[in-house]
């Protein structure tokens, strides 16, 4: 994996987007920024983190969607070579990676940032790459279950609220 450090806009005039805690994904981000910020330009399938939210789980993969979009250098983005970004997303989304690495923040208690070359030093185990895209695939698969299993439980929640009143 390398950094990505293309420059981009400033915060003015920057196309920005953001990824949520919770490894909840990567998505456009609507407010003015300012004109004395640097903003960098990301890609699609670039593993991107927030440094401020490491702890947090703040980790995702830049989608298609987002392509040229730009965060500041607090939200890093690397290109990876030999590493697909989701087996990397979903390696960092484990607590005992990002929980035990997370320990080693530089900062003050409140500002505590993982640096990009800090990330670069983590050690990962990383399997081929057909068996990268096994473990993606599966995890992908489960991600998409448990989403269904939870619209299903909305719209059972919705129609038993709508019986109740009924009644």
């Amino acid at each position: 994996m390398v950094e990505s450090r293309e420059i981009g806009h400033k915060g003015d005039a920057a196309k920005k987007m953001t990824v949520k805690l919770w490894g909840k994904g990567v998505y456009e981000k609507k407010v003015v920024g300012s004109s004395n910020t640097q903003y960098f330009t990301r890609h699609a399938n670039q593993f991107i983190y927030s440094k401020l939210d490491f702890l947090n789980c703040a980790f995702g993969v830049v989608p298609d969607l987002l392509e040229n979009y730009e965060t500041t250098a607090d939200v890093p983005a690397f290109d990876c070579y030999g590493i697909n970004p989701y087996f990397m997303y979903y390696t960092a989304i484990q607590p005992s990676f990002y929980v035990k690495n997370g320990m080693i923040a530089d900062g003050s208690r409140k500002a505590k940032r993982i640096h990009a070359d800090t990330f670069l030093n983590m050690p990962i185990l990383v399997p081929r790459v057909e068996e990268q895209l096994n473990i993606v695939e599966y995890f992908a698969h489960l991600d998409h279950l448990i989403t269904l299993h939870q619209c299903k439980c909305k719209s059972c929640k919705k129609y038993y609220k709508c019986t109740r009143k009924l009644k």
